[in-house]
């Protein structure tokens, strides 16, 4: 569709839906629109920024009707940096805009009958604030001291903060203590514009109910006296990493290397503890992942006797959590970091029924073949970019009964099951809120063997 609108024209839009990224969507002529603030519901005029082939973007000028779940921002961030999308709907909007953007997922990608799919209401938190137990925010100087920020939205602006409103306490007063070392010190800080600096980010892992804190400063060099300050500093464990590529969006390098303390931190999961290194991939809001987890073991359904797959496993928490109501689990994942853990975490719990293995899946699960271990429940937790289709043949070919897919992504969920629906029926999709104040959405899924 050719678009009909022109860059600045001014426009009435009421807006229908949000988008993935939080916009409002509004619709001129049947032309997409996205607004940046908008809500669904709302009537605004709106000045056309940007065209694109398929839709154009445009900001609010004036608005006519309001939504009755807009709320002001609790953040004086809000709407500047670019990690939160949603502060300005209610807490209830947010599950109920969240439900809405898995069903319009599955409308726009999936080609079968909607009306056999279970759609339930999004699973939130009592508490929707301070959640998150990881972050990593760059570096900057003002002045004479170091400040940390994050990014305004499509841009590299770097807007400083002090405190974030998602993230836990012990994260924010950990990093206020290492800003004062810091600014003491007299380091050197990195300048994205000279390239001249060391420290480029400062990411920290905490949990709140082991007090233990993990800190891996990310360097351009190697640089003798951040390595000194990572020493002094009183956490559980600290670390650094070199990554000297400007253009790279990865935030570590290719190692990290242990400097003081423990070279992992532990946390726990309702009875598992487990510990976990700073490349490890594990979820960032863990009273959430304690809801997921208990939701994931009600689609397995499992009576006793069942060998469980858990593939793209990360550090195996999936599985471990599923470990006592099975007979044997396995897990893959090609994070090698994550895998050693995996494996410690089984010990650590006394947990002899569960083996993590290092490696892409296929070759993995050929060889399991091999050893007689057919799976009799799979269980995905992909990357944002989905199944991989090798995978989704090899699930249609070996007659797997039950699949639990866990999704971050509602888009790549529906155009994969999409092309397993041939072999398969999708029983309910039932979405977590994972990531409160963004438009983020997690989900589970369970899908049977016709």
């Amino acid at each position: 569709m050719e678009n009909i609108l022109n860059l600045n024209q001014s426009i009435l839009l009421t807006i229908k839906r949000i988008g993935i990224n939080g916009e409002g969507i509004g619709y001129f002529k049947r032309q997409a629109v996205f607004v940046k603030g908008a809500l669904p519901g709302e009537v605004v005029e709106v000045k056309i920024t940007a065209i694109e082939e398929k839709y154009a973007i445009g900001e609010v000028t004036k608005m006519k009707e309001k939504s009755p779940e807009r709320v002001d921002p609790q953040c004086p961030y809000y709407g500047k940096c670019g990690g939160c999308h949603l502060q300005h709907l209610s807490y209830e909007g947010q599950c109920r805009i969240k439900k809405d953007m898995v069903y319009e997922a599955f409308e726009r990608y999936f080609e079968g009958n909607l009306d056999k799919i279970k759609f339930y209401d999004t699973l939130g938190m009592d508490h929707p604030w301070h959640y998150r137990n990881k972050s990593s925010l760059p570096t900057r100087h003002s002045g004479t001291n170091v400040v940390v920020g994050m990014y305004q939205e499509s841009s590299n602006h770097l807007i400083f903060i002090d405190q974030c409103l998602v993230e836990n306490e012990l994260i924010y007063q950990t990093r206020k203590d290492i800003l004062t070392i810091l600014d003491q010190e007299s380091i050197s800080v990195y300048n994205p514009k000279t390239k001249i600096g060391s420290l480029r980010n400062i990411v920290i892992r905490a949990f709140e109910d082991t007090k233990e804190v993990q800190v891996t400063f990310v360097l351009t060099r190697e640089d003798v006296k951040l390595i000194q300050v990572l020493k002094k500093l009183k956490v559980t464990s600290a670390n650094y990493s070199i990554n000297a590529d400007p253009k790279t969006v990865d935030i570590f390098g290719p190692q990290v290397i242990h400097v003081a303390g423990s070279k992992t931190i532990k946390g726990n999961l309702s009875e598992l503890s487990f510990a976990i290194s700073p490349q490890a991939f594990f979820q960032l809001n863990s009273l959430q992942t304690l809801v997921l987890y208990d939701e994931i073991l009600k689609a397995c359904r499992l009576n006793g006797t069942e060998k469980v797959l858990d593939c793209y496993c990360g550090i195996g928490s999936i599985g471990m959590s599923l470990a006592s109501h099975v007979a044997e689990v396995r897990g893959i994942d090609t994070n090698k970091e994550g895998i050693a853990d995996a494996n410690q975490f089984a010990q650590l719990n006394g947990i002899e029924n569960a083996k993590f293995y290092h490696g892409n899946i296929l070759p993995h699960l050929h060889q399991f073949e091999q050893e007689d271990f057919i799976p009799d429940v799979l269980v995905v937790d992909p990357p944002r970019k989905g199944m991989d289709l090798n995978l989704i043949h090899y699930i249609q070919e070996k007659k797997i009964k039950r699949i639990v897919y866990v999704s971050c992504n509602p888009a790549t969920l529906a155009k994969n099951l999409n092309h397993l629906q041939k072999e398969y029926s999708v029983k309910f999709v039932k979405p977590i809120d994972m990531f409160p104040q963004t438009a983020n959405v997690e989900a589970v899924c369970l899908i049977e063997r016709r």
